[in-house]
């Protein structure tokens, strides 16, 4: 009697399991071009998302309790060394009240950020990122560790230049200070968080930047290989292959060719994903704003009143200068990192005009470039602080333009009550 074996049946990959695991694998090394900076967060209690089998969920309870407990240790530590009660009573001096202000301000906006990122804000992170990996898929970005590389290399960067300042101009905070007490210890690495946060931002808007970068290289090699084609030498000789940087995605002329419409899709993605950016840092650029033009203004009142005085010495006027520069860095580091992502949207913009007055190419394809001007339009990938400021260099500007204003308003009135 012949016995019959079942063999096992071989389980067919699916087309779904293999999109999925090259989306969790781009999401695993578009997180690694961040992380360095996400642990620093979590220093802080702050957590963006949970990461699950290299795949993003929302944040858990365990990570929430964490970050409260965290949260709330900087609010003990604040409330027990700082000069707050004796402010409240009236015990200390106007001066010392006013100097306390800032440090207020600061730990306000950390609570709230801090709360509103690990319990709010943690799917549109989610969303932020997952763009961010099907963005890569269409680019063909995933192909190209070199591209991730660099986006590590710059983030690792960035924070080391931001630990070292910030190190500096905390040493130099307590040497000139004429006594180092535990309060100012536990100041500094809230101001610290509060770069930190700003840093992370210009971070996500410069990896939106690189990517419209990507459609830009791509534009500009279609239109360098059609003329190279019009002007073909042949040459007896060894060819040399093309490097992948000067990779054609659109290919050559054809009425069916369809790949302007592509880029025209992954842009309308930026143009979303740059919305959804703005929605979730919005908060956190207008408390740094709040804060930062907080600090500078009492800072200046508080130096004004001191430097009256015969007890005025130069080396606490640096740290004020020092705390100062730091503010504006501030601002001008965001203003810039927005700016320049608005620059290579109007180099998006000359390049499909240039592909519209082509006229040489395929009707069809000019229709594609049209189309995609007009969701370049449509998509001013401009960050607004509650639809009330705009991210930009002029903010910088405006931003200086009032500061000097308070400064001589805070001048004459000081002069007044003198």
């Amino acid at each position: 009697m012949s016995s019959n074996k079942v063999e096992p049946k071989k389980k067919v990959p699916d087309d779904n399991e293999d999109n999925l695991l090259k989306s969790r694998t781009n999401i695993s090394d578009l997180i690694h071009t961040v992380q360095f900076a996400l642990i620093f967060e979590y220093c802080f209690g702050i957590y963006r998302f949970h990461i699950v089998n290299n795949g993003l969920q929302p944040t858990n309870r365990r990570m929430k309790l964490v970050g409260i407990l965290i949260i709330s240790a900087h609010v003990i530590f604040f409330y027990y060394f700082l000069k707050l009660p004796s402010a409240i009573t009236g015990t200390a001096s106007l001066v010392d009240t006013m100097d306390e202000v800032p440090s207020i301000v600061i730990l306000l906006q950390y609570v709230t950020s801090a709360i509103m990122t690990s319990f709010l804000l943690s799917v549109g992170n989610i969303n932020i990122f997952t763009t961010f990996a099907n963005l890569d898929s269409m680019l063909h970005i995933n192909t190209n560790q070199d591209f991730y590389k660099a986006s590590r290399s710059r983030t690792f960067r960035y924070i080391i230049v931001l630990a070292v300042y910030h190190i500096i101009v905390s040493i130099s905070d307590l040497l000139t200070s004429d006594e180092i007490s535990l309060s100012k210890i536990i100041v500094l690495p809230i101001f610290f968080e509060e770069n930190l946060e700003i840093l992370i931002f210009c971070l996500i808007i410069s990896m939106l930047k690189s990517r419209l970068n990507v459609i830009n290289k791509y534009l500009t090699n279609f239109m360098n290989d059609k003329e190279n084609s019009k002007n073909s030498v042949f040459i007896v000789g060894e060819r040399k292959p093309a490097p992948k940087e000067n990779f054609n995605l659109i290919g050559r002329m054809s009425y069916k060719n369809m790949k302007i419409r592509d880029l025209a899709v992954t842009y309308d993605i930026i143009g979303e994903t740059c919305c959804l950016i703005n929605q979730v840092f919005n908060f956190q650029i207008f408390m740094t704003l709040v804060s930062t033009f907080t600090y500078i203004i009492i800072t200046i009142w508080t130096s004004l009143t001191y430097y009256r005085t015969p007890s005025a010495n130069f080396s606490s006027l640096i740290t004020i200068i020092l705390w100062c520069i730091t503010a504006i860095f501030k601002v001008a580091f965001m203003s810039l990192a927005c700016e320049r992502l608005l620059l290579t949207r109007n180099e998006s913009k000359i390049l499909v005009n240039k592909v519209i007055m082509d006229y040489d190419l395929p009707k069809p394809m000019r229709m594609q470039a049209k189309a995609f001007m007009d969701l370049i339009e449509a998509w001013p990938l401009r960050i607004f602080i509650y639809d009330m400021f705009s991210v930009d260099i002029t903010l910088m500007l405006k931003y200086i333009s009032v500061a000097t204003t308070y400064l001589i308003v805070i001048i004459q009135v000081n002069h007044i009550v003198e």
